[in-house]
């Protein structure tokens, strides 16, 4: 609770047993009345005890934060808009001087997922990231596209470092988001064969996010729909599992030095026709 609406509720009540005290002195002067002190008692015992009862909510308040200070935050599930806006929480709260990895999985290129959150919280996101890179706030933020073994195997392309942006692999926000990476300092793009299907934001070494996805009617279509949290302590296993699967994506990725847009082929092809 608020230290000043604490002492203010602490003034209130020492004015109403003042009060009631006052009221207590004056009727023992002027004569004995049984049901007057009855009822001076009995404000007496009620003030008394909802202070009482106040003190036991709040220290069983301070009890709980000391004993999530002491185990950590347990593991959570957001679903929709609460997901993406956990994103930007724990970017704007992470610790100075912090690493923030995110491997993207892009699947097996036939459809890039959906989103349950708004393209407003994720551009807010977005943008936050790169500022914080600017601040120093995240020492590096190092993005790794992941795709299906398959689909690095058969593009020559993507195995040299060239990522295009379309609807079935990256979408144009994200597209735009890797351009502004690239010419920020501190930021690194790649690309890796996929350890696990599902897209993982590492937060410093003491936090881990990892996307719930749904598959649609067909195969191929997948809307992300939650976040998954993890937080070391109290899951300090499952936060170590996340840095090996990083680590050996790490060992397999490629760096990316070229993103296409849509466009970008238009007029290259415009160019060899003429």
């Amino acid at each position: 609770m608020n230290p000043i609406r604490r002492e203010l509720l602490n003034g209130l009540m020492v004015l109403v047993v003042a009060s009631l005290l006052s009221v207590a002195f004056a009727a023992f002067q002027v004569s004995f009345n049984a049901l007057l002190w009855t009822l001076i008692l009995l404000g007496v015992a009620v003030a008394v005890s909802g202070y009482l009862v106040f003190e036991f909510v709040l220290s069983a308040e301070k009890r709980e934060i000391e004993w999530l200070n002491r185990v950590g935050t347990p593991a959570r599930l957001e679903v929709g808009e609460q997901g993406g806006g956990g994103f930007y929480e724990a970017i704007k709260a992470i610790r100075p001087g912090s690493d923030y990895t995110v491997m993207t999985y892009a699947g097996s290129g036939r459809q890039a997922p959906g989103f349950a959150f708004s393209p407003a919280t994720r551009d807010k996101t977005f943008a936050l990231i790169l500022e914080q890179c600017k601040r120093g706030m995240i020492r590096e933020y190092k993005r790794i596209v992941c795709f299906d073994s398959d689909v690095l195997a058969n593009d020559q392309e993507l195995r040299s470092g060239v990522l295009r942006v379309s609807p079935e692999t990256i979408d144009r926000a994200l597209g735009e988001h890797f351009g502004l990476m690239m010419q920020t300092r501190g930021c690194a793009l790649f690309v890796a064969p996929a350890i696990i299907k599902s897209t993982v934001a590492l937060f410093g070494s003491d936090k881990v996010a990892m996307t719930v996805e749904t598959a649609g009617q067909d195969a191929s279509s997948r809307t992300i729909a939650g976040v998954l949290w993890f937080c070391d302590p109290p899951n300090s296993e499952i936060v170590e599992q996340f840095r090996q699967m990083e680590r050996e994506t790490e060992r397999r990725m490629v760096a990316v030095h070229k993103i296409v847009f849509p466009e970008d082929a238009v007029s290259t092809a415009e160019v060899a026709a003429r």
